[in-house]
């Protein structure tokens, strides 16, 4: 597991740029500013009292020498409380922004409530005048966050900001590589440059994470001809804009089209007539898809089983079905509708050969943790970590990518799955992010647990429980067999009734929901997911 193997994987990052072995008085000051900013702290809220009196009785008098001494010194314990609440003491200062003042500012407002009130509950007739409380209470707000403002500002001068290096310093960027050592992965090149010399190749969602590098890669092995639709124009166009400058010389279609509409994409395959097709095309967001169960359903499902009849009307030699860990005991609308999916392709009848590709994260895709993760860093925000043992499977998108094209190779299993190693706990992944952007912080002053989304899993797995794994000609590539689940004929009927509640009511959503996680196409609930389910397949 991540969890157990995280010590030695974090002492072979070399992606930081410092020596953190050994830091110096410098480095250890950065890390203990926080808590060192606790004596400043006491002396203003101190010295707010003295103001306060001083306006008060006309002249300089140590407040605990005065007739409120007593409750004074309560007021200073009941700031110094809330300060220590406030989590600012854990915080560097240079990644106090705006919000996190705000918060703070809250927290000051508070204890000058509850120091007043507390006070008057000791002894009524020992409460601070109002005047003086007024008066701490705005040095309180002015000095405690005009203190770390200014903090905040001196150390952005002596170093640069992580999202704007300085000349001549690496980017940030972290690769898988750089935080888990794996073998390079390499793909039988010749073999399959010969048997796609004389076919013609389509990509659904090649404008995608992994649609984009596998349009790269298979532009690279020169197919008689290429074609690649995206429903998005941007996503296309810069696709098109990189493939035009490599070297491929052969045909290539740039094809804007919804793989939902069965009618433009079957007059595509009559124009192009595909020998090969890879579906990529999907919706890959686990919470958003549990709001829109709709359009997870018809762009996972729908549009998948509809491609799969196109490809065996006009006769396509090859269907690649791009799939999900998450289709494995599906906890998720995203989950049950690739592997509503992943059942139909297994009907495969005809001409047409039908493979399934199940894999985990692809790592730096678009609306991954990755980016989001070094967003926020570059904005100097904590980093949302929904559970201490989250932890998913993760590959490299080349990695990935090249495995799906090694498949094309094999033809004795219906379905692969891929050698990714241990999953990855994201807890371990935030705190090796954190390390690399700002190597003196201590990782966990800059991670907050939101708590887990609705669909999400603890950990993903990659077999179901009556699946079995085969070792196949490459050794990071396992062929998956195991029964067909269901009949085409109980498929589509299952498909209809689902199609029938697709109405963009709230009631229709749920109910939606409900038949994709709780039903199965013979009419049985659907099985809880639990962690006996888990297979045992050594990856």
């Amino acid at each position: 597991m991540a969890s157990s193997s995280s010590g030695s994987e974090a002492s072979s990052l070399g992606a930081q740029s410092e020596d953190t072995s050994s830091p110096s008085l410098w480095a250890w000051l950065r890390v203990q500013v926080p808590l060192l900013l606790a004596l400043p702290d006491l002396l203003i809220l101190y010295g707010g009292l003295l103001l306060g009196y001083k306006i008060r009785l006309g002249g300089w008098m140590l407040p605990h020498a005065t007739e409120w001494g007593v409750a004074s010194l309560t007021v200073l314990g009941v700031y110094m409380a809330a300060l220590a609440a406030s989590g600012v003491y854990r915080m560097p200062p240079r990644l106090m922004g705006l919000n996190e003042a705000l918060r703070i500012g809250g927290w000051l407002v508070g204890a000058w409530g509850v120091s007043i009130t507390l006070t008057y509950a000791l002894n009524p007739a020992t409460v601070p005048p109002r005047s003086v409380m007024a008066v701490l209470g705005l040095v309180a707000l002015v000095g405690v966050l005009g203190v770390r403002a200014v903090l905040r500002r001196v150390l952005e001068l002596v170093s640069p900001t992580p999202g704007e290096p300085a000349p001549g310093v690496a980017s940030t960027e972290l690769r898988l590589e750089d935080l888990v050592p794996r073998e390079a992965t390499e793909i039988d090149r010749l073999t399959l440059r010969n048997m796609l010399s004389d076919r013609t190749v389509l990509v659904t969602g090649a404008g995608g994470s992994i649609g984009s590098e596998l349009s790269r890669q298979l532009a690279d092995l020169c197919p008689f001809r290429l074609a690649f639709v995206d429903v998005s124009e941007h996503n296309l166009y810069r696709l098109e804009t990189a493939l035009r400058a490599g070297d491929y010389d052969g045909d290539m279609d740039f094809c804007i089209a919804d793989v939902r509409d069965t009618s433009i994409m079957d007059g595509l395959f009559r124009s192009i007539r595909p020998d090969v097709v890879i579906h990529t095309a999907a919706y890959k967001h686990v919470p958003l898809m549990e709001r829109h169960p709709v359009e997870a359903f018809r762009n996972n499902t729908t549009a998948t089983a509809n491609l799969l009849d196109l490809c065996e009307q006009h006769e396509v030699d090859e269907f690649v079905f791009v799939s999900t860990d998450k289709a494995v005991n599906p906890t998720s609308v995203l989950g049950a509708t690739k592997q509503l999916a992943e059942w139909y392709v297994r009907t495969g009848t005809g001409p047409t050969r039908c493979t399934t590709v199940r894999f985990g994260n692809v790592f730096g895709t678009q609306g991954s943790v990755v980016p989001r993760f070094e967003k926020r860093l570059a904005d100097g925000d904590p980093l949302p970590v929904t559970h201490p043992d989250m932890e998913r499977y993760f590959m490299s998108p080349k990695e990935a990518c090249s495995l799906v094209l090694q498949t094309l190779l094999f033809d004795a299993h219906p379905t692969y799955i891929f050698r990714m190693g241990d999953p990855i706990r994201i807890q371990w992944l935030a705190e090796r992010f954190v390390e690399h952007w700002y190597p003196h912080v201590n990782p966990e002053t800059m991670i907050d647990h939101v708590g887990r989304r609705p669909g999400e899993k603890l950990a993903e797995e990659l077999t179901h429980a009556h699946e079995t794994a085969h070792p196949t000609d490459h050794p990071s590539v396992l062929g998956i067999k195991g029964p067909v689940p269901y009949s085409r004929s109980d498929l589509e009927a299952h498909l209809q009734r689902l199609q029938s509640v697709c109405d963009p009511t709230r009631e229709s959503r749920e109910q939606l929901r409900h038949l994709l996680l709780d039903t199965h196409p013979d009419g049985h609930d659907g099985a809880e997911v639990s962690s006996s389910d888990r297979s045992s397949v050594e990856l």
